[in-house]
């Protein structure tokens, strides 16, 4: 079996190149501040930007534990418009990424529920690696949990988290992640696939591997090797985004773009056009856009 590779420009020889990515800065995030330190002399606790997704004019910015800041959008600005914790805040809610769906919990809802990841090495009070679907109310200032998915990983397909995305438009959920977990040698990526169950499922909905439509490693139906560590997903045009990387040679910024249908990988190196390590990524009007603890990147070409 094949091992990855060592060095992120030989990683880059074996699949598809984009063309030299360009990218603007439209500003930092406004989510919540550190706490102040527990004791004198202390440091302050941070909560890292995570899940991000965008849904008309609307952007929801998670952080680590579950703490969500909906901004309102325009041109290239963003202007802060409700600011909560979700419903499924914990210290284990990783609220690694978000993702809109298509119903609504109620007809008055200005957006989707949201499918946010558990993705943390401790499991939550419903299992491992959950899905948390959350209906944000119409004020902006709260949110609730109306389902919870959970898959049954009697196989142990996956090792340290695994993450969820919605494919809207087929109304697919997706699993992504390792097998073991993102620095062993022989760590892979898996892709899982279902149908998106629906809120009238119940509020708990228990996922098998039999349920499952696909169910792959992705070393193994392509010649693609690599080893990210696992950050935002986004589905658009039957293709999974992922943006991973904080900028540094042994872990550069790559947007890798896996084809869902012809199983091929394409590379955008951002790098240079970004700064920071980069966590989540949607699409609007026409321009992809990341979340990274620096702020927001729009990418204008990669």
């Amino acid at each position: 079996m094949k091992k990855p590779f060592a060095a992120a420009a030989l990683l880059l020889l074996s699949v598809t190149l984009s063309a030299k990515p360009e990218a603007d800065h439209l500003g930092p995030m406004q989510g919540f501040p550190p706490d102040p330190p527990a004791q004198e002399g202390g440091k302050p606790r941070r909560h890292a930007y995570q899940g991000m997704d965008i849904y008309g004019d609307y952007m929801l910015s998670l952080q680590h534990e579950g703490y969500a800041t909906v901004y309102r959008l325009s041109g290239d600005s963003f202007t802060k418009a409700g600011q909560f914790r979700l419903g499924s805040f914990h210290p284990y809610n990783h609220a690694n990424v978000a993702s809109f769906g298509v119903e609504k919990a109620q007809k008055g809802d200005p957006m989707p529920v949201v499918y946010v990841s558990h993705c943390h090495k401790k499991p939550a009070a419903e299992g491992k690696d959950v899905c948390y679907v959350e209906r944000i109310a119409p004020d902006l200032r709260s949110s609730e949990v109306v389902q919870v998915i959970h898959y049954e990983d009697v196989n142990q397909d996956f090792g340290y988290a695994l993450q969820w995305v919605v494919d809207p438009k087929a109304k697919m959920l997706y699993g992504y992640g390792n097998t073991i977990d993102n620095y062993h040698p022989d760590n892979r990526h898996r892709i899982i696939k279902f149908r998106l169950p629906q809120l009238s499922d119940g509020a708990m909905v228990v996922l098998h591997p039999e349920d499952a439509l696909e169910n792959y490693l992705i070393e193994e139906v392509s010649d693609f090797r690599f080893n990210p560590i696992g950050q935002g997903l986004y589905v658009r045009g039957g293709k999974l985004y992922m943006p991973t990387g904080i900028g540094t040679g042994p872990k550069p910024s790559i947007l890798y773009i896996w084809d869902l249908k012809k199983k091929r990988m394409q590379v955008a190196d951002l790098t240079e056009c970004t700064s920071g390590e980069l966590e989540d990524i949607a699409f609007y009007k026409g321009k992809c856009w990341i979340q990274g603890q620096d702020g927001i990147f729009r990418i204008r070409k990669f």
